[in-house]
């Protein structure tokens, strides 16, 4: 995979999408402890203190992926940042649906994944990824996390991004030989509020349901008063 580091950028992904012809047939990892203008779901951004966490992102091409599996590729990232961030003795790790990593029950990383479709076919695949890793003031960000604040100690960022590359590098042929069953039963082990009650917002309106799952597609499964329904990450917001 080939590596490409940058000082400062404003987006990773932005970086990729703008090259995305001369790396064309590539796998390929850009880096940058200095990210301006990190995106998130929904129009988010991404607040990174400089030198402080490690913005990554990999592209994948010619996958030729159907585009009903694609929330199979949000699962492989989830569950791949999981067994990183584990490796590194960090616990109580949950997956908060769609995109974003807990640790405490709080947000230690974000993905934003981008895909490159023809003829309901993914071709190419951009999976940006925010690990906070060794800032400690979130300033307002109550819900923030970092490895640092966690273990009490400073990471080697230029050796973390390492461990990225190292489990990221077969990534092509495990999202094509997935076994989504076997995924998705990992996955739903991790997700943040399995079978439990929690709040939720739709439309402006507050309401309490018990998360059931998610379905192929990846919308959450809600139970709401016993009447079971379904929602993209559009339509509804966790609150936690």
């Amino acid at each position: 995979m080939k590596l490409i580091k940058l000082n400062a950028i404003d987006s990773t992904n932005e970086y990729i999408k703008k090259n995305r012809d001369f790396f064309s047939k590539k796998e390929l990892c850009v880096i940058t402890f200095n990210q301006t203008e990190g995106k998130g779901q929904r129009g988010n951004t991404w607040v990174s203190e400089p030198g402080s966490n490690l913005c990554i992102s990999l592209y994948f091409s010619d996958l030729n992926i159907n585009i009903k599996d694609l929330f199979n590729i949000n699962m492989l990232v989830s569950l791949n940042i999981i067994d990183i961030l584990d490796s590194l003795f960090i616990k109580n790790l949950k997956i908060k649906w769609p995109n974003d990593i807990l640790a405490e029950n709080k947000k230690i990383s974000g993905i934003l994944i981008e895909t490159f479709s023809k003829n309901k076919m993914i071709k190419d695949i951009i999976i940006g990824i925010g690990i906070n890793v060794n800032q400690i003031d979130f300033n307002d960000l109550m819900n923030a996390n970092s490895m640092s604040l966690i273990m009490n100690k400073k990471y080697d960022l230029n050796i973390l991004y390492q461990l990225f590359l190292e489990k990221f590098k077969s990534f092509s042929n495990e999202l094509k030989n997935i076994n989504s069953s076997e995924t998705k039963l990992n996955y739903l082990n991790y997700l943040f509020g399995m079978n439990s009650i929690k709040k939720f917002e739709v439309n402006n309106l507050v309401f309490d349901a018990k998360i059931s799952g998610v379905n192929k597609k990846g919308e959450l499964i809600l139970d709401i008063d016993g009447i079971i329904k379904e929602f993209n990450n559009q339509e509804i917001k966790l609150i936690y």
